[in-house]
């Protein structure tokens, strides 16, 4: 499994941070938040997801 640092994000401002071992973004920021989450559009509160190993930068929302 992979390690993502898993950030819940209100506007552009970290609300909690933590590092989770998880097979996939998504799997990580659901395993860190206890939600569901889909790609993020426009929300206000959503989830940021990063795979430091490349650099890659996820975004995800709660579903409704």
């Amino acid at each position: 499994m992979k390690k993502y640092v898993v950030e819940v994000m209100s506007g552009d401002t970290v609300a909690s941070r933590q590092v989770v071992d998880a097979p996939t973004a998504s799997a990580a920021a659901s395993r860190a938040t206890g939600r569901a989450v889909r790609i993020r559009v426009q929300e206000e509160l959503w989830v940021r997801v990063t795979d430091e190993e490349l650099g890659v930068v996820y975004k995800y929302a709660f579903f409704p």
